[in-house]
């Protein structure tokens, strides 16, 4: 990974080459900071969310500390329309969010060979403030929510 920079003040750039998408480059102010990382991955803090096509439901998170490391996104609202977790008072203030600037975001798990039985952890949202670029982990206790929770609605 390098970071350039011109003479001139350009945006600084990072670069990376992933094994899922090949050579890539973004812009510094497009990296979110997950602060704490995510679980199983403490030390990966630094990711870029990826929607291709731009308008499909689902977003790549992808690691620029680990370019080997890119997680699928969904919001859950969109499987899920009663989906509103409570969210613990101060991360607001922690993203640096003003009210409705946090939004939240499903880690997807796709079986090998069985799109149609994703899961959603509707237990462990990202919270995302796409203003400051701030994002953290939660981990939900209420009884309430799944960690395989259904993307795909089963046939009758």
């Amino acid at each position: 990974m390098t970071t350039d920079q011109s003479k001139d003040q350009a945006p600084k750039t990072i670069r990376i080459s992933s094994e899922r998408f090949g050579e890539m480059e973004f812009r510094e102010e497009s990296v979110i900071t997950i602060l704490g990382g995510i679980i199983g991955f403490p030390s990966l803090v630094r990711y870029v969310l990826i929607q291709r096509p731009t308008d499909a439901p689902f977003y790549w998170l992808q690691s620029l500390d680990d370019p080997t490391m890119a997680l699928v996104l969904v919001n859950p609202v969109l499987f899920k329309e009663d989906y509103d977790p409570p969210l613990p008072g101060s991360l607001r203030e922690e993203l640096k969010a003003g009210p409705g600037e946090v939004s939240l975001f499903a880690i997807v798990t796709i079986p090998a060979g069985r799109p149609q039985d994703m899961t959603a952890n509707l237990l462990g949202p990202l919270a995302i403030n796409p203003a400051s670029r701030l994002a953290r982990q939660l981990v939900l206790d209420d009884g309430v929510y799944t960690h395989r929770q259904p993307i795909i609605p089963a046939k009758p």
